[in-house]
């Protein structure tokens, strides 16, 4: 190879051997065929985000059609890992490369940044990409919009390219600021291609992940008084989040709900994967070594601890991630892009209600691994919040973004813990006894296929299931046919004879074919 005047290395690279999956062949022709400079492909967590990308950056490179790629990513352990996994393909992007340095060395094809990075200068990388054709792919747009100011030094920074390329895996939130380089329809976002967590279960890329969800007595002080609830009395506001708290203080409700999760995860090791992990989510640093020697008087076995600002935490991860240990306790460590594939069972025991939080840990769960019998399920322990409850439910579902105009007798708690601050100074958990209740799962709910011990979700449950996908599925198609929700029920309740509130199981599941094949092949209905 030689360099010209401007250090552009030139040659064709190595040619692409790997092989494509389905749906990122399907996607790379979709990119193809687009007719404007920006595409949006929203994947599933585990379903192979990386690779697509990656093909397409080799074809853009192979073809000449640009002579540089720059990953714009969330944080730097994803920068290694994007130069890594670029590497493989004989791509090579420089991971370290600093604002100062304005400009990669001269033997790489790119660099891989962080959007904090980039809002920190953004001149730079617009310089960069007039000096040279950039080919940019933005790794979970999402972060693109946590500021206003974000979105303008982005725009700002990579205003002049070729072509970019933006992925998630992650539900966008429901806010008012505008996610740059995503288009929108009457106030929604709207991705270019699409493949859901249904669709990598069917397909085999991703693990069915089912959830099991724990209920409670639950009591506890704050200023306002004594309060005694359980999950299911509809609490608002301060009380909520107070009766969460109180049941991941208590070592009691928490202690049967880890003793329950790793009794699944004993009985995996020694009839599927004998290395098979399990990972618990903590509120924060105390939370989680004292949630570490819960698990310890409970299993025997001590559990590796991680957390966001010790300096070891990512050699932790890592050498867990490579051992066979059971247990793994972190806070904010294990999130995009962290690939752990053994891990199998997890128990949320955190006080984080935002979806993208939620949808970052089932993430951890659902990569498939290479010479375990299928479908290799994962197991997500739960409190009954009604929030987290909700996303469970809604998991198998894309999600646009929309812009939107006395005391107790003593119980065991885990003493010297103190969840985020709470806005009521006077909160003492007092008692919590856990009791297992819904199975919430991620799979069609056959009634085949269920481990033993588990219990199918109730009728209702699975209609509940049903009609929130038929009603994004209504709103889908209505958007792409320009036609009103009314019209397009009016023609399912002409075509299966029964109206949404009072249809069967079988009758939604035929109005949800119906507006599948409507989704797929366009609107043919005549009402």
């Amino acid at each position: 190879m030689t360099l010209d005047r401007a250090g552009l290395t030139k040659g064709r690279i190595q040619p692409w051997t790997a092989k494509l999956r389905d749906w990122q062949a399907r996607a790379e022709q979709a990119v193809w065929l687009h007719p404007t400079l920006d595409f949006l492909a929203m994947a599933t967590p585990a379903a192979g985000k990386t690779q697509f990308a990656l093909k397409i950056a080799h074809r853009f490179l192979s073809d000449r059609a640009a002579d540089r790629i720059v990953v714009v990513c969330p944080t730097n352990h994803l920068r290694t890992q994007w130069a890594l996994a670029a590497g493989h393909v004989g791509i090579h992007l420089d991971p370290g490369l600093t604002n100062d340095q304005r400009q990669e060395a001269s033997d790489y094809q790119g660099a891989v940044v962080t959007y904090q990075q980039v809002c920190l200068a953004p001149g730079v990388f617009a310089e960069g990409c007039r000096r040279r054709r950039t080919l940019i792919i933005f790794d979970e747009i999402h972060h693109a919009g946590d500021g206003k100011e974000w979105g303008m030094a982005l725009r700002e920074a990579f205003g002049q390219v070729v072509f970019r390329l933006a992925l998630s895996g992650t539900p966008f939130r429901s806010d008012n600021a505008p996610i740059p380089f995503v288009r929108y329809q009457d106030g929604q976002s709207l991705a270019d291609f699409s493949y859901g967590y249904r669709e990598a279960i069917r397909d085999g890329v991703c693990r069915p992940i089912l959830f099991p969800s724990y209920e409670g007595e639950l009591t506890w002080l704050s200023d306002r008084g004594r309060h005694s609830h359980t999950f299911d009395e509809g609490l608002t506001g301060e009380l909520k989040r107070e009766r969460l708290k109180t049941a991941l203080l208590q070592a009691d409700w928490l202690g049967e709900v880890i003793q329950a999760a790793h009794g699944t995860l004993t009985r995996l090791r020694k009839e599927e994967q004998r290395d098979a992990g399990g990972l618990i989510v903590a509120m924060n640093q105390e939370h989680a070594r004292a949630v570490a020697d819960l698990v310890r008087a409970i299993t025997g076995e001590k559990a590796a601890v991680a957390v966001s600002d010790d300096p070891a935490a990512s050699r932790i991860i890592k050498a867990f991630g490579e051992s066979g240990a059971r247990w793994l306790v972190a806070v904010n460590m294990v999130s995009e892009g962290v690939d752990m594939p053994r891990l199998r069972v997890g128990v949320y025991a955190t006080n984080v209600l935002t979806e993208i939080y939620f949808r970052q840990v089932v993430g951890r769960f659902v990569r498939i691994q290479a010479g375990l019998p299928r479908p290799q399920r994962a197991w997500l322990y739960l409190p009954k919040d009604p929030t987290l409850v909700e996303y469970a439910q809604q998991i198998t579902m894309e999600r646009d973004h929309v812009i939107e105009e006395e005391a107790a007798a003593p119980q065991r708690t885990l003493f010297d813990v103190q969840a985020p601050r709470s806005s009521v100074s006077g909160y003492v958990p007092l008692k919590g006894v856990a009791r297992a209740d819904t199975l919430i799962s991620a799979e069609e709910p056959e009634g085949q296929g269920e481990t033993a011990g588990e219990a199918a979700p109730s009728r209702h449950e699975h209609k509940t299931q049903l009609r929130q996908k038929h009603q994004r599925l209504v709103g889908i198609v209505a958007r792409k046919a320009g036609v009103t929700h009314m019209r397009i029920n009016a023609e399912l309740k002409r075509q299966t004879g029964s109206q949404i509130d009072r249809a069967t199981v079988d009758q939604l599941k035929s109005r949800i074919r119906l507006l599948e094949r409507w989704q797929e092949r366009g609107w043919d209905g005549k009402a």
